[in-house]
């Protein structure tokens, strides 16, 4: 039995390092596999609640990836070098795939595959533990992504007050769904304005979704290039809309926003995430200045309280990559309404 220094797993199985002249038992190796396991099996069935800012962390694990590939030891059995599915290089092979995946550095010994024959030397079984432990403290966050644009809406009337669209980002099970965001996926907008006329107050608006850049929730906030996310991600979400993100205009435009709420279609069977974008315009016609310093009246190009041009409104998708690993992060569908404005 090992005898070293614990490594704590909050949310998973503690693990105890192995020093030289231990004995390597069943219950150290499967300590070690069970971790493993519980970041490739399927997603932890927790219910999404916006109280107390969701499930706890240590809660939310899983890739759906069907779990760990080495089986565990049995109690008094032997853990071979070999490649057998009890082997140890069996569960190398599953840390050193987490570790790119993740991005993590291996520690000494882990990425030199054992073989039938070889000793499973004791520092080498430690840091195996080790990067576990690295890689279930930054499991929310893979080496890289690839964000995607997945769908387009425009708007092209000229609208006064406020425009509004939802998209539903649908998943094929509740697991895949978890399994996205344990993962580090995120799903979101981003927005532009081209054309129409030369107006501040168009020009705000094009700023303002400039500014805004590529807005995103993940497992546990909204954030994007600008504005303030109300830390809520996908695991604060209910089947009601919640406000997640929201930026304001500037100068005689600063009353002017764009918001997102979310929503999801079960917080116990989650399946499809609902995301609300918002564009509202109180600003009042004739309240605007000119380059002049001369507050605008009616139609001046300064206080024109109307907005033309294109709106264009784009769902995106930011997928964990393999980076070597093999693994495969199933994104959503999505599917986009049309804009509607006022």
């Amino acid at each position: 039995m090992a005898s070293g220094s614990s490594v704590t797993i909050d949310g998973g199985t503690n693990m105890t390092q192995v020093v030289a002249t231990d004995v390597i038992d069943d219950a150290d190796f499967n300590n070690s596999r069970t971790n493993v396991n519980l970041m490739l099996g399927n997603a932890n069935d927790i219910t999404l609640t916006a109280s107390a800012g969701g499930p706890a962390t240590n809660t939310r694990y899983g890739y759906d990836l069907g779990g760990a590939g080495v089986n565990a030891a049995s109690a008094g059995g032997l853990v071979y070098a070999d490649n057998a599915t009890g082997g140890f290089k069996r569960l190398q092979d599953d840390v050193q795939a987490l570790c790119a995946f993740l991005g993590q550095s291996l520690r000494t010994g882990v990425g030199s595959d054992v073989a039938d024959g070889d000793t499973i030397t004791a520092a080498t079984q430690s840091n195996v533990m080790l990067n576990i432990k690295d890689c279930w403290d930054n499991r929310f966050t893979p080496a890289s992504r690839t964000s995607a644009t997945e769908a387009s809406v425009t708007y092209t009337s000229t609208w006064y007050s406020s425009l509004a669209e939802e998209t539903t980002f649908s998943f094929s099970s509740e697991s895949e769904c978890r399994a996205f965001f344990n993962a580090g996926g995120r799903i979101g907008f981003s927005a532009s304005r081209s054309g129409g006329s030369s107006t501040t107050q168009n020009t705000n608006w094009t700023d303002l979704l400039s500014a805004m850049g590529d807005m995103y929730i993940d497992h546990i906030t909204a954030s994007a290039s600008s504005g303030s996310g109300q830390s809520k991600g996908f695991y604060e979400l209910t089947t009601s809309n919640q406000e997640l993100w929201k930026k304001f205009g500037s100068g005689s435009y600063a009353s002017n926003f764009i918001r997102v709420l979310g929503r999801v279609n079960s917080t116990t069977n989650p399946t499809v995430v609902t995301l609300r974008m918002e564009c509202s315009d109180p600003h009042a016609e004739g309240s605007g200045t000119g380059p002049d310093g001369v507050p605008g009246t009616g139609d001046d190009g300064y206080g024109n309280d109307a907005i033309d041009g294109t709106f264009t409104l784009n769902a995106r998708t930011h997928t964990p990559d393999a980076s070597g690993s093999g693994y495969t992060i199933t994104k959503p569908s999505d599917s986009m309404g049309a804009i509607s404005g006022s």
